[in-house]
């Protein structure tokens, strides 16, 4: 391999517009991890929740999932993926900061919090499918694995440090007024995304004309049934969720109300 093909791969792999995705994905990462630990403080601590009702919150949250994953993948493959971030994003942006306002004004309850825990659940779902589907759009084929290696591990560190900067912000300033920094953070991603130059090719129509949502979906589920590895990443991932889901919907009430 000589010296020019080296630089213009690297080139490739650390271009503006992935760099801007990348920090895009860190900033939502890292403000979902503050309110991963401002919701339930909020919850416990300031609404009195219940166990049930802690349990509620935890089942709403993850309900988007098994729900919205589907059409939400389909969707990335129809439409253009840059305006479904942003929109994710700022949809995001303005249910959260819903909270803080409820409870600067003394009228904040459960309901809302379940309401938006489902609204950033869906949106989560949204982003992150077009985000998976546009990732191939910024970089040549041969550097796909680079560019989602680069993609997780500061994804990774990003969602570490959000968890720490939650539970310093949550003791500091309050688990409502932390919450304006996921806020922030769902405005810096979109901006980041609305910044990326990188044009999107226009979906070839299908064969045979148009085809509904549901056979979309039911196409992915046979492919994705039929390929060994990705059945079992899936499983994998599915019962690594899971067990998170259980875990979520107990350390919050049994780790801050006192014994």
């Amino acid at each position: 391999m000589t010296t020019s093909t080296q630089t213009a791969k690297a080139a490739t792999v650390t271009s503006p517009d992935l760099r801007r995705l990348v920090a895009s994905e860190c900033a939502s990462l890292s403000g979902s991890a503050v309110s991963t630990v401002a919701l339930p403080t909020l919850a416990v601590l300031e609404l009195h929740a219940s166990t049930t009702q802690i349990a509620a919150l935890a089942f709403l949250g993850q309900l988007p999932n098994a729900v919205v994953a589907l059409p939400a993948g389909a969707l990335s493959d129809r439409y253009a993926k840059r305006p479904q971030m942003i929109a994710a994003d700022l949809t995001a942006a303005a249910g959260l900061a819903t909270i803080p306002a409820a409870a600067f004004a003394g009228v904040l309850g459960i309901g809302q919090l379940y309401a938006v825990a489902v609204v950033l659940g869906i949106t989560k779902i949204v982003h992150d499918a077009a985000a998976i589907s546009y990732l191939p759009i910024l970089v040549e084929p041969h550097l796909l694995q680079r560019a989602n290696s680069r993609l997780g591990a500061a994804s990774s560190v990003a969602d570490s440090a959000g968890s720490n900067a939650g539970a310093a912000l949550v003791g500091a300033v309050g688990a409502a007024r932390s919450l304006l920094a996921d806020v922030l953070s769902y405005l810096l991603s979109a901006l980041l995304v609305w910044r990326i130059r990188t044009p999107e090719p226009v979906a070839a129509p299908p064969p045979g004309g148009r085809r509904t949502l549901a056979r979309d979906i039911g196409e992915g589920l046979r492919y994705v049934a039929g390929q060994p590895t990705i059945r079992t990443v899936i499983a994998a991932l599915s019962t690594l969720s899971f067990g998170l889901a259980v875990m979520n919907t107990y350390w919050a009430y049994h780790l801050l109300v006192p014994a």
